[in-house]
């Protein structure tokens, strides 16, 4: 989960070399604990559990008007803000209402590798993760390190048949090539662009009923132990094309020149250490 442009440089981390994964803890000391995210779900040791888990609800008024979205140049990925009238999230075992803060991407070089939990040992080349926030907290950065702050529904993606509910998102993804011919609306770090306002539900697969929930952390520094995550197991077709165009999204360099630097960027997974994993209608 990528949080850079409220906590800070993303200079400071990055996914190779030495301020990689492997080196976070130098720096962010939590994203060496003992309840840290992605993960491996391991279907087969999770608890089944229907009596306390219920089914994800997303609801609030969607109107162009009433709630804006940009998109930005997060230093890492692509991400999506979400300002105005707030997207209730709730369910799950949830014990409060959660307002959705932000959408952003995972994904990989290859179709093989892109998400960052794994599933029995699979992975996707995609994952989504919609980021809320517990309005017990009142507001998101008071709820960035809090116990329970945080929820994220995270969804896999498979290649498959084109799917138009992302195009309105990949058509502002910078490409320098100009292969996909798409408009250069983020290029720079930081850089936003305003989108037309859509009804979130139209990214998401058509039933929330079936995932997997478990306790764990941001898989960014720095690794606040906050997340209440929900893994779903209905993924998201999108064509071998759309993914392209995501990984041809670019950054700059130092001379302020766009280069490709969005070619993969997910944590490895890290130690269950005890942790329970629960699943909702379990059908992996």
């Amino acid at each position: 989960m990528n949080l850079f442009y409220i906590l800070g440089s993303g200079s400071q981390w990055g996914y190779e070399g030495d301020n990689g994964p492997s080196s976070w803890h130098n720096d962010f000391p939590l994203c060496a604990g003992y309840r840290q995210s992605p993960i491996s779900i391991r279907t087969k040791e999770a608890v089944m559990n229907n009596d306390w888990l219920s089914p994800i609800k997303i609801r609030g008024y969607i109107s162009p008007e009433k709630l804006q979205m940009y998109l930005i140049n997060n230093g890492h990925t692509v991400q999506i803000n979400l300002q105005g009238a707030p997207i209730y999230i709730t369910g799950g075992g949830l014990k409060n209402v959660y307002i959705a803060q932000q959408i952003h991407f995972h994904w990989g070089k290859t179709n093989a590798r892109g998400s960052e939990h794994n599933i029995d040992g699979r992975y996707f080349p995609m994952e989504m993760h919609i980021v809320s926030y517990n309005t017990k907290y009142n507001n998101f950065v008071n709820a960035l390190d809090k116990e329970g702050g945080l929820a994220v529904l995270a969804f896999m993606f498979e290649i498959g048949e084109h799917n138009s509910n992302f195009d309105r998102i990949i058509n502002l993804i910078p490409d320098p090539g100009g292969k996909y011919s798409f408009h250069l609306k983020i290029i720079f770090e930081c850089e936003t662009v305003q989108m037309d306002t859509f009804d979130l539900r139209e990214l998401l697969p058509e039933t929330l009923d079936g995932y997997c929930h478990y306790s764990g952390s941001l898989t960014t520094p720095p690794c606040y132990e906050s997340v209440k995550w929900f893994i779903f197991y209905e993924t998201i077709e999108i064509s071998r094309r759309q993914l392209n165009a995501f990984r041809q999204s670019a950054l700059p360099d130092d001379a302020n020149e766009p280069i490709k630097l969005f070619k993969e960027h997910f944590r490895p997974p890290q130690p269950l250490n005890g942790r329970k994993i629960y699943c909702h209608k379990k059908d992996w």
